[in-house]
């Protein structure tokens, strides 16, 4: 198939794509990247509208957090451990795909590109919303990879709320998108594991993404083959946005951090490489 992957710079689940490249050597993968922007605005406006949003704390640890994932593209490297950390023009320099780097998915020169590569199917992981233009280019469709359980997270940061709200499980959600919702289209497949005391915001993300990395090949053989059988999401969960002062005190209040030493380096170290979803169903199992 010819796969094209969507999705913002993070070295956190930039994994999903060396991990797919990997698992299905037979598939041509070309990747777009995106800035970590809102409905195709620029970095500047993004910043003005979300910011009055947060609490100070939360704007703090995301700046933290920045330096320090900042420093994951060096430490991985003298840990032997730089295959888990790339950013993706490195990945697509390594595996030899085709990049686009664009500041909006929807203008003519990233459609021009998706366009291009033919696809059978396009992979999102982003914060800009999927309009038509893109809905229509993929064969057998346009899958998100959902870092939350859905339908009872849908929105923003959903590995924030999971902690925050104190649900207990948490997980991504591979899901169709069929029109321009958010969050809405059906289920492909999920997998969902236990959180913990203690767990920081960033660990629960990248086991979130650990996860999906696990779950994407099986999904696009099944989409090959035509066994996929993709369910409606039942009625009820809830949209969520960004987390404001309130939200990081009930945070806090169940006993998670946005960021942690700890789970970082044991992210660094590979405490968590043979993690596994207690639940990874797929929808045509």
């Amino acid at each position: 198939m010819n796969v094209v992957f969507v999705l913002s710079d993070y070295v956190l689940h930039n994994r999903i794509v060396s991990d797919y490249v990997l698992a299905r050597p037979q598939d041509r993968v070309s990747i777009v990247k995106v800035p970590l922007v809102l409905k195709g605005r620029g970095r500047v406006e993004t910043a003005r509208r979300i910011a009055p949003q947060l609490s100070r704390r939360f704007l703090l640890g995301k700046v933290l957090e920045a330096l320090v994932l900042a420093a994951i593209t060096f430490v991985p490297k003298i840990l032997r451990r730089g295959a888990v950390f790339r950013r993706l023009r490195s990945i697509a320099r390594r595996h030899r795909l085709p990049f686009l780097k664009t500041g909006n998915v929807m203008s003519e020169e990233a459609l021009a590109f998706v366009r291009a590569r033919e696809p059978d199917l396009v992979v999102t992981l982003f914060h800009q919303i999927v309009k038509r233009p893109l809905l229509d280019l993929p064969r057998r469709g346009v899958v998100n990879i959902h870092p939350g359980l859905l339908p009872e997270f849908r929105g923003i940061q959903p590995y924030f709320w999971e902690l925050a709200l104190g649900h207990g499980r948490a997980g991504p959600t591979l899901h169709l998108i069929e029109d321009e919702t958010i969050d809405t289209g059906r289920v492909l497949a999920s997998g969902a594991y236990a959180t913990w005391p203690g767990m920081s915001v960033q660990l629960n993300y990248y086991l979130t993404a650990q996860v999906a990395a696990r779950l994407l090949p099986a999904c696009a053989e099944q989409i090959e083959q035509g066994r996929a059988a993709p369910v409606g999401q039942p009625d009820g969960g809830a949209y969520h946005r960004w987390p404001d002062s309130a939200a990081f005190d009930r945070l806090e209040a169940a006993g998670h951090s946005l960021f942690s030493w700890r789970d970082m380096w044991g992210i660094l170290s590979g405490r968590f490489d043979a993690f596994a979803a207690e639940e990874a169903p797929s929808a045509a199992a």
